[in-house]
Order: C-alpha cells, then structure tokens, then sequence
C-alpha cells in the first residue's frame, strides 16, 4: 500500500492575524503570522496526490488535561481570562531573561488553543496506525515554555503532540526542531515530561534568540550554524540526528519551520525550497512514523512550494509501507 500524508487542517476561529512583534531592538515590525500562510501551506501540500485532509476531532476536554500538563496552572488560566481585543504587550509571561515581544489578545489565544487541538490531532493520528500526518496548525509554539511566550508562540504545539504521542503509549518520542529560530520553549517544557527527547538544527544562538549559547541538557542533542550552512552541510547534520533518532525512538515530532528559505523576513539564510525534498526523503528513510507540526514560514511567496517539496520528498521516498 503506497504512503499516504494526512493532513489536519486548523478549526476556524480566533485571530487571523499578529498585527505586529517586536524585533531584537524593541522596535515594531508588521507581524507574519496570520492566515495566508496557513492558505500556501495547505495549498501547497495538496498538489501532491497522495496528501488526504483529514478532520481535527479532538475534544475540548483532552486539550485541556494536554495544556495543563506542559503548562502552569496561573500561566494557562491568565491566557483564558484575557479577553481584550487590543494587542497588548505582558511582561509578566516573557522568556526568562527575555523582553517580552508577542502582543496578546483574546483572538490570539482563541488561535493558539486550536493550534495545539490541530496538533494533538495529528499526533492521535499516528497512535491510530498513520505512518505520516501533517498539523497545519498556527501560530507557532516552540518558543512557548511552561508559564511564558515569544516569537509568535502562546502555547507549545510540538510538546502537546509529543504528549499526546506518549498517552497513547507510543514512546520514546523525539522532537526534532527543523525551524530557523532555537526552541526556547520546547527545551524547557521537554526538561519535564518523561521519554521525549529534542533535537535541533538551528542557526546560531548568539546571533539569535536566546542571545546566549545553550547547552544540552540530557536527552537534547543540538547543531548550532554559526554561519547559514551550505544544503549539503546542513543535510549531513540531519542525517546524523535522524540516525540517532531511528535507533531509539518509537516515533518522531517534527517542529517544521520553513523560515531557513532565502527571503524570509524572520531568517537570514538562503535555502531553496527544493531542499525540503530531501529532508523529506531522509525522513522517510528512517522508517519512523513521522508527525509534523508546524512552526515558522513566513516568506509567502515561498510556502506552497517548501510544502509541496517536503510532501513529496517524505511520500515519494517513502515507498510502500
């Protein structure tokens, strides 16, 4: 039987747009965020005839008893009382020793809680016998920790799917971080749960968020670009990490940033979007089921054919199954 990619779309609902995020300075940059990339992702993914839609039937209560078990308990019910519609800064919930540089209101957090249900989905998906499933969910959520947010991020996608994983008894589980930016939330958030373990490829965290160089902690496995890589240098790098992912996880979160195109507005190296091709097919290659949750992106022009590239990459290697 020939792999299939199912795809969960996000409910509609919420915010369709971060109208604006602080850069690095403090200054004020038109956020990226909103639905049109959502639209060129899913677009992109169903040029490729074995990609199915498929429904995001999680319930209300299951996205709860997940939030709450990678969240604070004041953290979660401070984004449920918020209920302005005014984009406001809250330093209170930024990364430690961070500005705080997402503006809340109460359609963002409407989006965030359905982008962490989108994932969950995906996630229930392979616990049901999917060998590829496809979150495009948003905003993103690796730089969202246990009782903060940045980055576009509220609430952690990529863990909820992890968790939702290992509920359904598949573990050890891997995140692998394939975004730009380092998962400053994810790495937090996994330092709690049990049988998950991180890696990352990312580009260098002095020149970027956190600002500071980060060191593994057990079960984190991390390349840090000082300079942007050549594709075949960053493929090498994968490759390795998906090696070590094969020999001891059971299945494999894939945090899916597309931010490392060139022209990016949020990343400053040059890929073409083919590469997601053979990052596709190295996954493949693994034998694991793979659960994609979606991070960064945000070069429009770009979306659909990094989507299209990965789908067919991971399905066309794929094989038969």
């Amino acid at each position: 039987m020939s792999s299939e990619l199912l795809m969960i779309e996000q409910r509609p609902g919420g915010a369709d747009a971060a109208p604006w995020i602080l850069d690095r300075h403090g200054r004020r940059m038109q956020g990226r965020d909103d639905g049109r990339r959502s639209a060129e992702l899913r677009g992109g993914l169903l040029t490729h005839a074995r990609v199915r839609p498929a429904d995001a039937a999680v319930s209300d209560e299951t996205l709860e008893q997940i939030v709450g078990r990678l969240h604070e308990r004041d953290y979660i019910q401070a984004l449920r009382r918020v209920s302005f519609e005014e984009p406001t800064l809250l330093p209170q919930w930024a990364p430690p020793g961070l500005p705080a540089d997402s503006p809340v209101w109460a359609g963002v957090v409407t989006t965030a809680f359905e982008g962490v249900r989108t994932a969950v989905a995906a996630a229930q998906l392979i616990v049901a016998g999917a060998r590829f499933a496809y979150a495009v969910c948003r905003p993103p959520g690796h730089h969202a920790g246990p009782a903060w947010m940045g980055g576009y991020c509220y609430l952690n996608t990529a863990a909820a799917a992890a968790q939702a994983l290992c509920d359904g008894g598949v573990r050890p589980v891997a995140i692998l971080d394939l975004d730009f930016h380092f998962p400053t939330g994810t790495s937090a958030v996994l330092a709690r749960m049990d049988d998950v373990s991180l890696h990352s490829l990312h580009a260098s965290t002095l020149e970027n968020v956190p600002w500071h160089a980060v060191p593994e902690r057990e079960h984190e496995r991390f390349v840090d670009f000082a300079e942007a890589p050549d594709a075949d240098t960053y493929l090498r790098a994968l490759g390795e990490s998906i090696e070590t992912i094969r020999r001891s996880a059971a299945a494999l979160v894939l945090s899916l940033g597309y931010d490392t195109v060139g022209g990016d507005p949020h990343g400053s190296w040059s890929f073409a979007p083919e590469i997601f091709a053979r990052v596709g097919g190295l996954l493949a290659s693994c034998g694991l089921p793979v659960c994609v949750v979606q991070e960064g992106g945000y070069a429009l022009d770009s979306l659909a054919a990094c989507s299209h590239a990965f789908a067919s990459g991971l399905l066309d290697a794929g094989g038969a199954t």
